[in-house]
């Protein structure tokens, strides 16, 4: 019934005015009780799962890789020795604002700790295994910024591949709501806390798989929050059978847990051949005539024994043939 018929029905009932002002604010004040409560969204407010990002992994890794963006502000991330920076990003689609963690890499596009193929690798291999809600790596992704663009966060940048207008690098999202661990692995809690042993499981079995060497505390984040136990691979450079690393502290490259979730041991055994060959190829970029090294999607592998391949206007990275037999094994 439109308003026009309620309208209608008062004026034949010969509704006195105080009598039709109570019953539109009844009415009125009905509706509001009986609607669902609204708020704005916070980190809490959030699905669990994906509590520490500002949407679902999968999307933002898309959006990463893919959208338009200006650079809002930066300041230095962490203590590392690669120049990683925080930077705020504006997308233009939607306007939405996100922090990530950003390392330019060296000249070339790869080098020892600093290599946009191999974090890239760590992002794709828990994906054979592991649902979004249970990834261990923030969303990564590999990108060419414009140096107009990214002037907004260094100045004096230049490119650091042929005939490039852009700096190429990672991205990895910033995570919310985590800490530094104060005891990453602890045999007694897997013990009695099944959550806490599906995480660090999970954990570990990535990097047993990716050869993990870099064990600092820094690289590993945990969820600050008494409820959840998430646990967070952020710095995975030093991977896939990269031999030169700190001989000094133990690494997360075998498997310290004496046990394993049986279905994510199930999924590791669907994995087939194709799964393990799209690894060789993680991305690819073109050229454009501005300088610009832009995205495109996946050719044939144009050389196996490198990770990092620069053939014309094509670069092209991924594991090498090598990395990826070591990954079947």
């Amino acid at each position: 019934m439109g308003i026009a018929h309620v309208l209608c029905a008062m004026n034949k009932l010969r509704l006195t005015p105080r009598l039709i002002l109570f019953l539109v604010l009844f009415v009125l004040l009905l509706a509001v009780a009986l609607m669902p409560a609204m708020k704005a969204e916070s980190p809490s407010d959030r699905e669990p799962a994906f509590r520490h990002l500002p949407e679902h992994p999968d999307r933002l890794q898309a959006r990463l890789r893919q959208e338009d963006f200006s650079i809002l502000s930066w300041e230095k991330a962490g203590g590392g020795i690669m120049g990683a920076k925080k930077l705020t990003l504006g997308f233009h689609r939607d306007g939405r604002m996100i922090e990530v963690k950003w390392k330019k890499a060296p000249r070339g596009g790869d080098g020892w700790n600093n290599s946009p193929r191999r974090e890239l690798g760590a992002w794709a291999v828990q994906k054979l295994f592991l649902e979004p809600d249970e990834y261990v790596v923030p969303p990564t992704a590999a990108l060419c910024i414009p140096l107009e663009v990214y002037r907004r966060a260094d100045e004096d940048a230049k490119a650091n591949l042929p005939g490039a207008d852009c700096a190429f690098g990672v991205f990895s999202a910033w995570l919310q709501d985590v800490r530094p661990p104060r005891r990453l692995w602890d045999r007694g809690r897997f013990s009695r806390n099944a959550l806490y042993a599906r995480q660090v499981a999970h954990l570990n079995l990535l990097t047993y798989l990716i050869n993990h060497h870099d064990g600092r505390k820094a690289n590993f984040l945990v969820s600050s929050r008494a409820d959840d136990e998430r646990i967070f691979s952020i710095d995975n450079g030093l991977s896939f059978s990269w031999s030169f690393h700190n001989f000094f502290i133990r690494h997360w490259n075998s498997l310290r847990v004496p046990a394993l979730p049986a279905d994510t041991v199930a999924m590791l055994r669907s994995i087939s051949d194709e799964d393990f060959e799209r690894l060789a190829v993680l991305a690819q970029f073109e050229r454009a005539p501005d300088g610009v090294y832009r995205p495109v999607a996946p050719g044939r592998n144009l050389d196996p024994q490198k990770g990092s391949r620069l053939e014309g206007a094509t670069l092209q990275i991924g594991l090498t043939q090598g990395e990826i037999e070591d990954l079947k094994k």
